[in-house]
């Protein structure tokens, strides 16, 4: 089942799940302190969260049992939404580089309503993604960082790990804000420009290059392009089934 047949509305979740898990004045604490890692002022709404998840609906048919993992866990707003979709052999790593976002997450798995009855497959792993060991491959990635505060390079590293712990057949769904690149250059230097626009052209060429398919959450701010897509299956693997 390629992710372009992935059905756009997602199974109906209870009000619970989106319900603010964190005041958001200490999300914009945090997001002015660290700006370039969290990328965001304000954490992914809903629709946002239902769109990255989306290999983990029931229509996908992915494998199962499930290991996903997600990067750039945030407050957990993606985290609540993937581990609502899981089941008792699932397993989801969620990764975070702010300590007081992974403090949060922490606290959360013995709190919060959608994450503490899931909390014995949840491993909240602090740390970048780029030097984090990790002890398995996976079914399923959920890229929440901002790609387009990062230099190319780094991009490119990012992306190129995703591949090396994706299994074969493996779906990986990431995003970046709209609008962005007009504001850079608007108000940015040359260079400034230049790299976000760089940024946008190797997310582009890596869609290309894997068959991805793009599509827009407006109810979100600011509303973000998302890209879903999957790997090659291994040869004598059938796919998944529609």
């Amino acid at each position: 089942m390629d992710l372009k047949h992935v059905s756009p509305q997602p199974p109906a979740a209870p009000s619970t799940l989106f319900a603010p898990a964190v005041p958001r004045p200490l999300f914009l604490r945090e997001a002015a302190r660290t700006f370039r890692t969290t990328g965001a002022v304000a954490p992914s709404s809903r629709h946002l969260a239902d769109r990255l998840a989306a290999p983990m609906w029931p229509s996908s048919m992915v494998r199962r049992p499930a290991a996903v993992l997600e990067v750039g866990a945030g407050t957990g707003p993606v985290t609540r939404a993937l581990a609502a979709l899981t089941g008792p052999a699932d397993r989801l790593d969620a990764v975070e580089i702010n300590p007081r976002f992974v403090e949060i997450l922490s606290g959360s798995l013995r709190t919060d309503p959608v994450l503490a009855p899931a909390a014995d497959r949840i491993r909240i792993l602090p740390g970048s993604i780029t030097e984090m060991p990790l002890d398995r491959d996976y079914d399923v990635i959920v890229s929440c960082l901002p790609f387009t505060n990062f230099d190319p390079a780094v991009v490119c590293s990012i992306l190129d790990r995703y591949l090396s712990v994706l299994v074969p057949g493996g779906h990986l769904t990431f995003f970046a804000y709209l609008g962005t690149h007009a504001l850079r250059s608007a108000f940015s230097s040359r260079a400034e420009s230049a790299r976000h626009r760089e940024v946008g052209a190797v997310l582009d060429a890596f869609a290309r290059q894997h068959g991805g398919r793009q599509s827009v959450v407006w109810r979100n701010l600011p509303p973000a392009r998302v890209w879903h897509l999957r790997t090659p299956e291994r040869p004598g693997r059938p796919a998944d089934a529609v």
